[in-house]
């Protein structure tokens, strides 16, 4: 993108997001005051899902529901990066109106030839266009929280043989812990390990062994595909409805620590894991005329 560096000898047709033709169109009922982008922005030219609250809209979605529109281009993204030079993204609380059926242009994700007629699927972690087969999604090993031993005295808990992570905002069992007690920090030791914490109520923990867990999900190998934020996420422990939230730390997409989207009510040792990648929203009913990635699709 950027500055202009060279001259097509055809412009292109459209941006992701334009509609491609004067066909019937509809979009979705919005309520008063209509759809907002929640937080990270939309993306204009793909999929999006609408919160729970039914107002707040997000470029990701938790399976096994389709999305609920397509984000036409309505010249309501904005650049919001500092020297940026283009911008697709419609940022947190801007309005954002969509569309459940219509053509439309959209850039496709992977190296499958789009053909009148096939299927598209959205990505759940991103809203992405998919043709013939949905996002391999991920398989992967982790685990939700620590097991430990450990003593209290006060609202100071020391732990030790620490199996897991341990992470601010866990909630903690074992005996002499009161219900609801949680991690409020860590003043030594090892981040995550064996060390002193402080509790938010007083323990009597005394040599016990204690579990923590929370949306703390620390992934420590990925057989196939690439965790990413919005994918949802299944495994024991793994709260139905999660997705994966942030990544905390580690290499992108791979090992490392990642946040869900609803606590884990247990602590889950060494689990399977497996992340969805998209669902069939519809099929091509046309092709536009000429620009490679380009293509119009009709949910």
């Amino acid at each position: 993108m950027g500055f202009q560096t060279r001259v097509n000898s055809q412009q292109a047709p459209a941006v992701a997001g334009d509609f491609a033709s004067s066909n019937p169109r509809a979009t979705v009922i919005a309520p008063e005051a209509g759809f907002v982008a929640g937080a990270g922005g939309v993306v204009v030219g793909k999929f999006a899902w609408v919160d729970a609250d039914g107002r707040t809209v997000h470029s990701y979605g938790s399976a096994p529901a389709a999305p609920d529109g397509f984000v036409h281009r309505e010249e309501n993204a904005l650049i919001t990066t500092y020297l940026g030079e283009s911008s697709n993204v419609i940022p947190v609380g801007f309005p954002v109106v969509l569309h459940r059926s219509g053509d439309f242009y959209s850039l496709v994700e992977g190296a499958t030839a789009a053909t009148k007629g096939a299927a598209v699927y959205a990505g759940y972690s991103d809203g992405s266009i998919n043709i013939g087969s949905a996002p391999a999604g991920f398989s992967a090993t982790g685990s939700i929280g620590a097991t430990f031993t450990a003593t209290g005295s006060g609202t100071d808990l020391t732990t030790s043989a620490v199996t897991g992570l341990i992470s601010i905002g866990d909630e903690i069992s074992g005996t002499g812990v009161p219900a609801g007690t949680t991690i409020v920090s860590q003043t030594s030791g090892t981040t995550g390990g064996a060390g002193v914490y402080v509790t938010s109520v007083a323990t009597t923990a005394s040599a016990a062994t204690v579990t923590s867990f929370g949306i703390v999900l620390n992934i420590t190998a990925v057989a196939s595909g690439t965790v990413s934020v919005g994918d949802p996420v299944s495994g024991t422990g793994v709260p139905s409805g999660a997705v994966i939230a942030s990544q905390v730390s580690g290499t992108v997409g791979a090992i490392g620590v990642y946040t869900i989207s609803v606590a884990a009510t247990a602590y889950a040792a060494s689990t399977a894991l497996t992340g969805v990648g998209g669902v069939l929203t519809g099929w091509l009913a046309s092709l536009a005329a000429a620009v490679g990635e380009l293509t119009a699709i009709s949910k």
